[in-house]
């Protein structure tokens, strides 16, 4: 019985392995933020929707690259979308990227 448990518990951790490293293939970084390829589904964020992200009221992307709280709002990088601009949604990490899981990634900066 306890040999049946441990090939069992071996398994498992071993399914578990795979599956984040299926996955892991599916995350891309830009600009030192971590974000899933493809699109992230209906964004309720008012930061995007209401258009703050127009006016920037918080200074992310005002704040030096080096600061150790840095978290652009729009990277600069590659994608799969057809537009310049497309929504991703960030790997999360800590709850800095929780409370803002949308992170917009542009090919070349935007002109709005």
């Amino acid at each position: 019985m306890r040999r049946f448990l441990i090939v069992g518990t071996l398994a498992l951790v071993a399914s578990f392995s795979l599956s984040g490293a299926a996955s892991a293939e599916n995350i891309r970084t830009a600009g030192g933020q971590s974000y899933w390829e493809g699109p992230p589904g209906p964004i309720a964020d008012p930061y995007w929707t209401s258009g703050q992200y127009k006016y920037d009221p918080y200074g992310y992307m005002e704040r030096s690259r080096w600061d150790p709280e840095y978290h652009p709002m729009t990277v600069l990088g590659p994608h799969s979308g057809k537009e310049n601009c497309v929504f991703r949604r960030r790997v999360q990490i800590t709850s800095w990227d929780y409370e803002h899981p949308i992170l917009r990634v542009c090919r070349t900066p935007p002109k709005d």
